[in-house]
């Protein structure tokens, strides 16, 4: 290839990125950030210390990694009930399975640290004097909804990997919806990371008053989380299926103009923040098809057109509490 050849192709490509730089949303061009480099993190797998720990001296060795793994083993371990609990999990075959799984899924935890040093990346651009955990802790939990898959602690971060299996038929041993057990993927790791860092720095304290403040509340939180790692897609950012994807893609509008319609986005009654924002298969008021928590997916699309209509930075869009003006002043309109 000569000279002038290689200079059209360039000159080609950079007006094809024009192009494409051109159409996208004003709010995806201000998440395009300049990054720092994360500050560096130790990752530990305290799943491969405890399933591996000699059970005939279960209670030495628990000892022996206590200093370690102090976030998972803060306890008394000359207390025997509390050393019979862990032992119990840990020879527990149910538990020995999710362990065999987390180790052939994740052999190593390169693919977990690029998710949780992009994450890191992007919120010590915006929040730069907010230090956060440098230790990260992996492990089993035995997908307990009690405890949450990213854990946020003030010196430690507690990442359960058996909540990021990617679908295996091994929740549906355990009798977990299929709507639910379809958010596994590991990419869902960095909005569940997202949200924790918005609970434990970014959020404002808020009083549940209406549909549509309650909807520009959730969108803020879903907004942050996508800051926090620009690639997400909006179906693991949300939650749904891709045939859900597709209804509300379709249907928006029609959602918004029945609600609009109807008078109810000023309302405040129970069964409406139920059919709006509780999970589920599905939103039965609409359609079988219907993805559930449509009140969060127009949240997210009133706090999106915001952020395009405004020159406002992350930082200054969180601190806002006027959730009723960030509507007024959206310009939302979906397509009909």
């Amino acid at each position: 290839m000569n000279r002038i050849e290689k200079t059209v192709l360039i000159v080609i490509a950079a007006m094809l990125f024009a192009s494409c730089n051109t159409d996208m949303p004003n709010y995806k061009k201000q998440l395009e950030t300049p990054l720092k480099p994360a500050p560096q993190l130790v990752f530990s797998r305290y799943e491969e210390m405890l399933f591996n720990l000699d059970t005939a001296n279960f209670q030495e060795g628990l000892k022996g990694i206590q200093a370690e793994y102090r976030p998972f083993l803060d306890g008394d371990l000359d207390n025997p009930e509390a050393v019979k609990y862990l032992k119990d999990f840990a020879v527990d075959p149910f538990s020995i399975l999710l362990y065999q799984k987390v180790k052939s899924a994740y052999p190593d935890l390169s693919e977990v640290k690029a998710v949780v040093e992009g994450v890191y990346q992007h919120f010590i651009y915006y929040y730069p004097d907010i230090q956060l955990p440098t230790k990260v802790f992996t492990c089993v939990s035995g997908v307990n909804p009690e405890i949450p898959a990213v854990l946020l602690l003030d010196d430690a971060l507690v990442v359960s990997l058996d909540w990021y299996l990617d679908g295996d038929e091994v929740y549906e041993k355990i009798g977990m919806p299929k709507y639910m057990s379809e958010r596994t993927g590991l990419a869902t790791l960095a909005k569940d990371l997202g949200v924790q860092l918005y609970k434990n720095h970014v959020q404002v304290g808020h009083k549940q008053t209406n549909l549509l403040e309650e909807m520009v509340y959730a969108g803020k939180m879903l907004f942050f989380a996508e800051a926090m790692y620009p690639t997400i897609t909006d179906q693991t950012l949300l939650g749904y299926s891709e045939s859900q994807m597709n209804w509300i893609a379709e249907n928006e509008g029609k959602v918004w103009a029945d609600m609009v319609g109807n008078q109810i986005l000023y309302k405040s009654d129970y069964e409406l923040f139920r059919s709006f924002f509780s999970d589920g298969p599905f939103t039965n008021e609409y359609s079988h098809e219907a993805p559930p928590r449509l009140g969060e997916h127009l949240g997210l699309q009133i706090v999106r057109s915001y952020m395009n209509n405004h020159d406002c930075g992350l930082s200054e869009l969180m601190q806002n509490t006027d959730l009723q003006g960030i509507f007024q002043d959206s310009k939302y309109k979906p397509k009909k």
